[in-house]
């Protein structure tokens, strides 16, 4: 018999889970662009722990990655700011992509995830935290960020759709919960 996390997350979940951290974080490392535009691969694991686990642990991921990622990797200085901004991300992915909500892979709830990722988190939330950190201009720094995020929507579409159908496909979901 497995045992189970207080909240009833049995321990071999846990440990994938901890798993597809890691897996944020290395994949994170392969980002490439400046502070102000960064681009980077994570929204496919972060998108993989929401269907799996649900908004609740996929917003702890979210944290604990950002968290961690700022001790191992520093990249100037830390702004909890961006650690909530993961934990909400995080929540979206979870709330929107729980395969216990959506049995069926949705396409209108991966393109919500991938419009309220982009525009919300990434272009809103994260443009505003580069403004209270570093003094620059809120407008000038939205429209040179705007661009890119509005890029990114089809992309995370399309990266979180194919990849969740062929997480379907393959049953990996079975496989983690046997």
């Amino acid at each position: 018999m497995e045992k189970t996390t207080r909240r009833g997350l049995a321990t071999q979940k846990l440990v994938f889970l901890a798993v597809l951290i890691a897996m944020q974080l290395v994949v994170g490392r392969f980002s490439f662009g400046t502070n102000f535009l960064k681009f980077s691969a994570t929204f496919l694991v972060s998108a993989l722990i929401g269907y799996w686990y649900g908004p609740f642990y996929a917003a702890i991921a979210g944290g604990v990655s950002d968290f961690i990622g700022a001790i191992l990797f520093p990249l100037g200085s830390f702004n909890i700011g961006f650690t909530f901004v993961a934990i909400f991300s995080g929540f979206i992915f979870g709330w929107l992509l729980d395969q216990r909500r959506m049995p069926q892979i949705s396409w209108w709830r991966v393109l919500a995830v991938a419009v309220i990722i982009n525009l919300g988190s990434n272009l809103l939330l994260n443009t505003l935290l580069l403004h209270f950190m570093y003094g620059a201009n809120f407008w000038p720094l939205f429209l040179t960020r705007l661009p890119k995020e509005l890029l990114m929507i089809p992309i995370y579409y399309l990266g979180i759709y194919f990849l969740l159908k062929a997480v379907a496909k393959l049953h990996l979901d079975q496989r983690l919960n046997s």
